[in-house]
């Protein structure tokens, strides 16, 4: 049985949710404020005990990489909250935002198939419900989308659970290795399930829509802090030697997601829109990385996954900032009017872009290496050349960012978002310039 101070971050963010959903119909202030001290409590409480002894009980494992990766979702879930706008029709987002963290932390620490579909599904449902926040057609829209798909995905989790269990007589997910037809089956279906929540084709179609018609705190949850503990769920699944259709669907899915991915970003004309199909490319190098089979591979995922969630959190700060519906000529001159929201989009989409000085760069050269390591010249080919249509639409946004426009000065930003923008922006440049600082990390986590 795991340790108090090993379920403290999970008592503190669950206990959060419970009574910032009490405070929202009377108090909604109040229960932004709660929000905010329970993800900050969870962060302390997890920060302090990353270099701990190592656990394990049936459900979660409490370990190194559970604990850093829950730290990032945490962090994730807070940079979330400073723009969850609190003028909205519902005041239950908070809560929402407090129970979809508690779920990704969860799945961070998932050994169990029961832990493994609990956390998934408290994401899901917790989501659902702040897509829809706005209540107008849009949010309503992307709610259902991501509702029903999300459905289909659960469904599918669950028969190749069942089939792992009837295969091996086990629900812990370290038993699943093997090389029986059934579960070559199970491990088809719990891909099938885990690429919905990543986002890789063709399981993707949620995802323009989530980031044009949710709420932006919304959004970048799901485009952030999920998918830090989805990816970590992929490292331990990919450690236990699930059989050869595993790599094989995730390389598939990893080369169209890459392709297909950035060839409907360059078509994009909104930044919301942009960001949720280039996300489909980011989630395909993560998925190529891990389908190798390379030592270096988890590494590069997490490291990858952890520097794309402050750059994708900057900038959809910056796009809500603006407007739901930012075109790419809202960009124009916005570094002039807004001077910290524009230098933190501009280094966001440096970053997204891979080029140097960057955290992006660094991502991308660990995956490129995880790829050369491997031999999986196809998908090396593939992340290249998604890699360079990337670089193309980013950089035709940041060149808009710093033309001179004739438009007044915009309002001032909200100290949450600018906190939340500064912090990202150095993040990227911090990493960018000493990767090593997290990589080292990382590495020290992997068993």
């Amino acid at each position: 049985m795991p340790s108090f101070a090993a379920l403290l971050p999970v008592i503190l963010l669950g206990t959060g949710a419970v009574t910032a959903m009490l405070a929202a119909p009377r108090l909604p202030g109040l229960a932004r404020w709660i929000a905010g001290f329970a993800l900050v409590a969870a962060c302390v409480a997890l920060a302090l005990r990353l270099g701990a002894p190592d656990g394990l009980s049936v459900l979660l494992a409490d370990d190194r990489m559970s604990r850093l990766t829950g730290l990032v979702v945490c962090l994730s879930g807070l940079g979330s909250l400073a723009f969850l706008r609190p003028d909205g029709p519902s005041k239950e987002g908070p809560a929402l935002l407090l129970l979809a963290t508690l779920g990704g932390v969860v799945l961070t620490g998932a050994v169990h198939a029961a832990s493994l579909f609990l956390g998934l599904e408290l994401i899901t449902l917790a989501l659902v419900a702040l897509f829809v926040l706005p209540l107008d057609r849009p949010a309503l829209e992307a709610g259902y989308k991501f509702l029903i798909l999300g459905a289909a995905a659960a469904a599918t989790l669950l028969m190749g659970l069942a089939l792992g269990h009837a295969a091996t007589g086990s629900l812990a997910l370290e038993a699943f290795g093997g090389r029986e037809a059934l579960l070559t089956f199970a491990a088809a279906l719990l891909l099938a399930g885990l690429a919905f929540k990543l986002a890789l084709v063709p399981f993707h179609m949620w995802t323009p829509d989530a980031f044009t018609g949710a709420p932006g705190a919304a959004a970048a949850f799901a485009g952030a802090a999920s998918k830090v503990a989805v990816v970590t769920a992929l490292v331990r699944l990919d450690a236990v030697g699930l059989p050869q259709v595993w790599a094989l669907g995730l390389g598939t899915f990893a080369g169209v997601s890459i392709l297909l991915g950035n060839l409907a970003a360059l078509r994009q004309d909104g930044v919301a829109r942009m960001l949720g199909y280039s996300s489909v490319g980011h989630a395909g190098y993560i998925a190529a990385a891990l389908a190798t089979g390379a030592a270096s591979a988890p590494a590069a995922a997490l490291f990858y996954i952890v520097t794309y969630a402050p750059a994708l959190l900057a900038a959809l700060c910056v796009a809500a900032l603006i407007g739901r519906a930012t075109r790419i000529s809202d960009l124009r001159g916005i570094v002039w009017r807004r001077p910290l929201a524009g230098a933190a989009m501009a280094a966001a989409l440096v970053s997204l872009a891979g080029l140097p000085v960057s955290a992006g760069f660094f991502g991308k050269y660990v995956i490129f290496t995880a790829l050369i390591e491997g031999r999986a010249w196809a998908l090396l080919a593939l992340a290249i050349a998604g890699s360079a249509l990337g670089a193309y639409y980013y950089l035709r946004f940041v060149a808009l960012i710093f033309r001179r426009a004739p438009d007044p000065a915009d309002p001032a930003v909200r100290w949450p978002e600018r906190t939340l923008l500064g912090a990202a922006t150095a993040i990227i440049l911090v990493l960018g310039i000493r990767p090593d600082l997290l990589l080292d990390q990382i590495r020290a986590a992997l068993p």
